[in-house]
């Protein structure tokens, strides 16, 4: 039986997956002598192909000095290869011309004295930021292109010795992080200018488009796969080094046949398809964000079904020639409520203690898995 191209590649990913089946806390950790010279993984995104990486939002920034060195031992005595750290825009310049980059500096830092990679994340603006004719609320709207381009350039310039990776935005598929509405003619711009800007500091730096997210086309998101087709039809693949995506399955397996419907793992397949007619047949898909919350939520998942799911993600990130890394969210649970998804993605909880999830991370880092 002859399937069309779509199912095709879709029950061919599916058989892949299924067979696969400042520097307060950086001082702190060489006074004690953690890492007199800290060691330095190859961080480029060249050598990036099925490396494991920790994403945390923005939880990172906002942790104390002590609670920020736990968690980010955590990482690394999982053998955790990159940390992704968010450059939150909207907070780093809140008023024009007045930037304090304190809380990203501290992270950064911490995160390269215990020898892991920082992934920087790009995003979001200050209302300063905005046109006017838009009057923002908050900061998940799409600012003017080249009052971005400024902003990413000194960035890139302020961490070239740190991070070698940047992200351009997050979601920005959906409605909830790209206003007024996402429009991938619009974030192409925005990605653009970035790209240049961060450029213009190295050549060597990757850049990688922002993750997107599980939606549908509905009037007010955009299905990854449309967006996808949308950035190449307006020509802003060139802007990137590879293509960023959170296929999130939850409550279901990635691999389940059963939700092929809906399911953005299972459409992995079709987006390197455009990818690779858009003549970009070695462009890699990074997996920036991966995982199931657990709790009592109805989208929640059971420990072992986090575990499986992440398992799952990592061998395919692992296996596929055209994966690129795969960053797990989150490292630890953001608070205690259980019926909260949002609180309950962590490998570990809030009190630092190892889900079942946290050993299937350390056996992928480790190369074991």
């Amino acid at each position: 039986m002859t399937f069309p191209r779509t199912v095709r590649t879709t029950l061919l990913l599916a058989l892949v997956i299924v067979l696969l089946a400042t520097g307060g806390v950086a001082a702190t950790l060489l006074a004690r002598g953690v890492l007199a010279e800290p060691t330095t993984p190859l961080c480029e995104g060249a050598s990036a192909k099925g490396r494991v990486g920790v994403s945390d939002g923005t939880d990172l920034l906002d942790m104390s000095d002590d609670d920020l060195e736990r968690t980010l031992r955590a990482a690394h005595d999982a053998g955790v290869w990159a940390v992704r750290v968010d450059v939150d825009w909207s907070h780093v310049e809140a008023e024009r011309g007045r930037q304090d980059w304190s809380r990203v500096d501290r992270v950064v830092h911490a995160v390269r004295a215990l020898g892991m990679c920082a992934h920087g994340l790009l995003a979001y603006a200050p209302a300063w930021a905005a046109d006017p004719a838009e009057r923002p609320v908050g900061s998940y709207f799409a600012p003017r292109p080249e009052t971005f381009a400024t902003f990413a350039r000194a960035t890139a310039t302020r961490y070239r010795d740190e991070v070698s990776v940047w992200e351009i935005w997050n979601e920005p598929n959906t409605i909830r992080f790209f206003k007024p509405r996402p429009d991938a003619a619009t974030y192409g711009a925005l990605l653009a200018a970035a790209h240049d800007a961060i450029k213009a500091v190295s050549p060597d730096l990757t850049v990688v488009s922002g993750g997107l997210a599980p939606a549908e086309d509905n009037g007010s998101d955009i299905a990854p796969t449309t967006f996808l087709k949308g950035l190449y039809r307006a020509g802003a693949n060139r802007y990137f080094d590879a293509f960023g995506i959170h296929p999130y399955t939850y409550p279901a397996l990635p691999n389940d046949l059963s939700t092929s419907s809906w399911n953005t793992a299972l459409r992995l397949r079709d987006m390197h398809d455009t990818m690779v007619d858009g003549g970009d047949p070695l462009k890699r898909v990074w997996i920036t964000e991966c995982g199931a919350p657990t709790g009592t939520a109805k989208v929640a998942v059971s420990d072992a079904v986090q575990a499986d799911s992440i398992r799952i993600m990592l061998r395919a990130a692992r296996d596929v020639a055209w994966l690129g890394p795969a960053f797990v969210y989150s490292l630890r649970d953001s608070g205690t409520d259980v019926s909260d998804p949002e609180q309950n993605f962590g490998i570990l909880r809030h009190d630092l203690s190892p889900k079942p999830s946290y050993a299937v991370v350390r056996s992928f880092a480790s190369g074991a898995g």
